[in-house]
């Protein structure tokens, strides 16, 4: 009803939620109006008069979409600071890895590095020539550059409400892999590797995909929470 819906959209207007969490807590309050409607009504008051009823139940836009913030903040700040503190210590090892270990040291002194521009030539190279290399060489140019990139993609939808789209995190994960390729190169400590910019960028996705189901199943559990109260 058009009435319901005004309402519901001056309240979550200004609640600091994402947009899922928005569209839950719409159907939910949806449903609790209807609710009080349907009771007013079989009371015997009109139905106008029954919806005017119910949202003045319910109470002042303005005031609801407050303690709803107030009810979000506390836990929203936690987990966003615990965020921010993981993303932080992987960015940290992502750094140390790429660029502080003694082997990239090594690499350094032994002049510039020879770029591949060609797709899939190293991911081929790895993966049928795999006898020709250690174990360790051989998982982390192949399997390595996209785990390493997993947690990029988990923590950005998370950290960022633009990123929860596809494209949006795929963009940045390309652009964080493309810096660190470029910044390799520049400084002798490795190659530049078109094949790592693509398995970085797979890594990415895989990481979204994580924070998908995750979100999927948070939401899901909430509801059986909310259910259970009820």
């Amino acid at each position: 009803m058009k009435d319901f819906d005004t309402y519901l959209t001056n309240i979550l207007k200004n609640v600091d939620a994402s947009l899922e969490t928005k569209h839950d807590l719409y159907a939910e309050f949806l449903d609790h109006l209807e609710q009080l409607r349907r009771s007013y009504v079989a009371d015997g008051a009109k139905n106008e008069h029954a919806i005017k009823m119910a949202i003045d139940d319910f109470g002042e836009s303005e005031l609801v979409g407050g303690l709803i913030n107030k009810a979000i903040s506390p836990n929203r700040k936690w987990l966003q600071a615990l965020s921010w503190f993981v993303f932080t210590s992987y960015a940290l090892i992502v750094v140390y890895q790429l660029f502080l270990t003694q082997t990239r040291l090594i690499l350094r002194s032994m002049g510039q590095p020879h770029p591949n521009l060609t797709p899939f030539q190293s991911i081929l190279l790895y993966a049928n020539g795999y006898q020709n290399y250690n174990f360790d060489t051989w998982f982390f140019n192949l399997f390595g550059n996209v785990l390493l990139f997993v947690p990029l993609g988990f923590m950005l939808p998370i950290l960022f409400a633009k990123a929860r789209r596809f494209s949006t995190t795929i963009f940045w994960t390309m652009l964080a892999s493309l810096t660190i390729e470029l910044t390799q190169l520049g400084t002798r400590l490795g190659s530049f590797d078109v094949d790592d910019l693509i398995l970085n960028t797979l890594g990415g996705a895989f990481g979204y995909g994580a924070w998908i189901i995750c979100a999927a199943v948070w939401r899901l559990a909430l509801r059986k929470l909310r259910t259970s109260l009820e």
